[in-house]
């Protein structure tokens, strides 16, 4: 297969939590792969939302995140300043 990316990913297979916008709580996933850019996560379940926060210290620090592909339980997101 041909990479595409312009950044290289690294991969890290890192468990994670996301927490949504209007929604109370934290949900578990796994980080696959991370760059500068963005990332890769796994979840057990479809993720619906375009916007979250995504954190792999449990919040002590998060990253905010867009949405910009989705493959079953699988999200590609890009950071957002």
């Amino acid at each position: 297969m041909i990479e595409r990316r312009a950044l290289q990913r690294i991969e890290i297979n890192q468990p994670a939590v996301l927490h949504f916008d209007r929604i109370s709580g934290v949900y578990c996933c796994v980080v696959k792969d991370v760059s500068d850019q963005g990332a890769k996560f796994q979840c057990p379940f479809y993720v619906f939302s375009s916007d979250l926060d995504l954190s792999v210290d449990g919040f002590k620090t998060s990253k905010r995140c867009h949405v910009v592909w989705r493959h079953g339980t699988t999200c590609g997101v890009r950071f957002v300043n």
